[in-house]
């Protein structure tokens, strides 16, 4: 008797029901990387991933009862599960297309990063942009039903191509932010993550609450247990994204401000080392790389003076025109 051609695609069906359970049932980065790994193993085990989802898509409208196995397809009866069609019709799916052996879980997976004080612009084969500021870490996982990307780290500005049909989702930690056609700015600063939205509409999730949209000219600092959203005028949208043309804005920002943003793009920091010039506002335009002019000018205009270390680093003290206490 001729073994079936399917036989070896068979073989692998059980596996491939498990590696799909795991990852619908809010599988983990380790789940996801082990389907991963299994599907580029062969052709014959991306064939068998994709009937499985194949059945759990035409599943997807019964309900999630404790799971019936071996369930007959052609008699769907309320109360049986999605789980319990898949492990009864994994020999029973019919034909699979020719193409379908290349069509991976993750279609394409790209790392994106940065050095301090490197900007740089990528084009993400959908159609969108995305550019990374300085010390910068995006991950890209695009599969056929959703764009996932995540900020390691740093900041990124994203102009989305819109497809309502295939999500694109930015993920900081916890918070989930949707595109719904949209150009819009992320930073991680750790403690919270700030969102500018410049066009169109994001969604913004944090854990498990409900998803808040945040519209165009909305700024958002988005905490674990709060989003807090304000509006903007155009210099603020310029200089939350001044940051893609080399250049950092301050108007009226405080000292300790303007340190922050310069030591993004500085390998040796910028230190205060006496707290009451931390609070000193400072305005002006500068390039990202000219951090040395901005202390010139401070110690030019403002009660402050720079100590310089031979390695490269600036530690800001008090002038001898602030009083002592």
């Amino acid at each position: 008797m001729e073994s079936s051609p399917t036989a070896p695609l068979r073989q692998h069906e059980e596996e491939a029901i498990r590696h799909l359970l795991a990852l619908e049932n809010g599988g983990s980065e380790a789940d996801r990387s082990a389907a991963e790994r299994w599907i580029a193993q062969s052709p014959e085990h991306a064939v068998a991933f994709a009937r499985a989802r194949q059945a759990w898509r035409a599943a997807a409208g019964l309900d999630a009862e404790p799971e019936v196995p071996g369930a007959d397809l052609a008699n769907r009866q309320p109360g049986v599960s999605r789980r319990g069609v898949l492990l009864g019709s994994a020999g029973a799916l019919g034909l699979v297309l020719a193409g379908v052996a290349g069509d991976w879980f993750f279609l394409h997976r790209q790392l994106l990063t940065t050095r301090i004080g490197e900007i740089r612009a990528v084009d993400l084969p959908d159609g969108s942009h995305v550019v990374l500021n300085s010390d910068t870490v995006v991950e890209v996982a695009y599969t056929r039903e959703r764009r996932r990307l995540k900020l390691k780290r740093g900041e990124a500005f994203f102009e989305v191509a819109h497809n309502p049909a295939r999500p694109f989702d930015v993920e900081v930690g916890e918070t989930m932010l949707r595109a719904l056609g949209t150009a819009f700015n992320v930073r991680d600063r750790g403690a919270v993550v700030e969102l500018t939205v410049s066009h169109g509409v994001v969604g913004v999730r944090e854990g498990q609450a409900a998803l808040r949209k945040v519209p165009a000219g909305n700024f958002a600092i988005i905490h674990p247990d709060a989003v807090a959203v304000a509006s903007y005028d155009a210099a603020g949208l310029s200089q939350k994204t001044a940051w893609r043309e080399h250049v950092i804005e301050l108007n009226g920002d405080s000292l300790a401000q303007a340190v922050e943003e310069f030591n993004r793009y500085r390998a040796h920091p910028i230190v205060i080392g006496d707290q009451r010039v931390a609070a000193l506002r400072v305005g002006g335009r500068f390039q990202t790389n000219e951090s040395a002019q901005f202390i010139e000018g401070l110690e030019q205009s403002m009660p402050v003076r720079a100590v310089r270390d031979a390695d490269g680093g600036v530690l800001l003290l008090s002038s001898d025109e602030i009083a002592q206490p």
